[in-house]
Order: structure tokens, then C-alpha cells, then sequence
């Protein structure tokens, strides 16, 4: 997917699988809220993390994180789980693991504050605001470091996230801020963040 020959990545060696990771932690939550309540009902939501505005006017700010990892029904998963995998794992190499995760949790956090701030009306949860994130990413590297992506790989990234804000503003269910709010905070954190790894590679070559 990757154009090797214009972006300096660093080179590919074993490291702790951050993707593998977030896949199994919201697996592993889901099956946990499957057998106390469900993942539809609203007090194991709730339980659980989701984000609502009375409790996060509580001080419970926790909630604009939680909710990355809590899916509402299995579709809901699936559907996050299988984005987070065909999304995640090039932009983990790139970025390298802790600045991946910064990009995912910070870009879901965004998100999360967009809607409840403009949007703030019921119960919010999923990581389709972090996924957005990603595309995000991927829509800067495509705009703003030509020759980073392949030109095929970047028309099909940009038609997927055309077909993927369609669905979001004709879905009455789909939070649409949150989809934009995240993707917006992928377009503005990946640029720092691949300067900052850049320049890290500058001072230690050999890393």
C-alpha cells in the first residue's frame, strides 16, 4: 500500500501488536457485557463506559475514552473490528506502536468530545469515531505527502471513505459529528506526529 521508495519507513521487525490488542480487548468486553445484560441494554451500556452527557457532566470524563472499546450489538462489532484490521496494522508500522495508539485514542477521544458537545442527545459507543481517525490518517498522507501511497491504494481509501460518510449522513442511527470530528482529528495529529517520528529517527538511525 505503502510507496517504500518516498517515505522513510522505519524497518519492519517483530513488535508488540497493537492491533491484535485493541481487537481483543473490545472482544473480550463484549463477551463480558453478552453475559451481564447484553451489549444493547442501556444499563450495561452504561456500566460498561458508554458515553452519556448527564454522567459526563458529573466529571466522568473517562466516558470520552470508554466507549472505544463497547459496541452495541455484534454487527456493531464486526463491523469496527474488521475496519480496525484492514485500517490499522500499515499505519502501526508506519507510525510505529505507541504513536499509533496516541492516533487512535486521541482521534476516538475528539470524536467523542465533538458529539457530545454538539450532538448530546443519548447513549453513544463504538470506535467508529477512531476508525474515522484512521481514515483520516489516510486521507493527510494521501492530500498532503504525494507519493506516500500507491495511486491505486489511495483512489480506493478515498472511495471508501466517501461511500463510508454517505452511509453516516443518510443513517439516522450513525452518529455523524462524531464520524466527522474524528476524522478531522486524524487529518490534523498525523502530520506532527510523523515529523516527531522522523525527527526520532534522525537521532537514532539505527532503531
Amino acid at each position: 500500500m505503502f510507496n517504500h521508495t518516498q517515505l522513510p519507513l522505519r524497518r519492519f521487525r517483530s513488535y508488540f501488536p497493537i492491533v491484535t490488542c485493541l481487537l481483543l480487548i473490545q472482544l473480550g468486553i463484549f463477551l463480558l457485557m453478552t453475559f451481564n445484560g447484553g451489549s444493547t441494554n442501556v444499563n450495561t451500556l452504561l456500566r460498561f463506559g458508554a458515553l452519556e452527557q448527564a454522567h459526563l457532566e458529573q466529571g466522568e470524563w473517562w466516558r470520552l475514552i470508554t466507549p472505544l472499546f463497547i459496541h452495541i450489538g455484534i454487527a456493531h462489532l464486526l463491523f469496527n473490528s474488521f475496519a480496525l484490521y484492514l485500517l490499522g496494522p500499515q499505519l502501526e508500522w508506519l507510525f510505529g506502536k505507541w504513536r499509533f495508539i496516541l492516533l487512535y485514542m486521541g482521534t476516538g477521544f475528539f470524536a467523542n468530545l465533538a458529539s457530545t458537545t454538539l450532538n448530546p442527545i443519548g447513549i453513544k459507543a463504538g470506535a467508529s469515531g477512531a476508525i474515522y481517525g484512521l481514515f483520516g490518517v489516510y486521507l493527510y498522507l494521501i492530500l498532503f505527502r504525494r507519493g506516500a501511497m500507491d495511486q491505486q491504494a489511495g483512489k480506493s481509501i478515498l472511495a471508501l471513505v466517501g461511500i463510508n460518510l454517505v452511509v453516516s449522513v443518510i443513517s439516522p442511527s450513525v452518529d455523524l459529528v462524531g464520524h466527522l470530528g474524528g476524522l478531522f482529528a486524524g487529518m490534523c495529529l498525523a502530520g506532527p506526529l510523523l515529523r516527531g517520528k522522523y525527527e526520532k529517527q534522525r537521532e537514532y538511525p539505527d532503531e
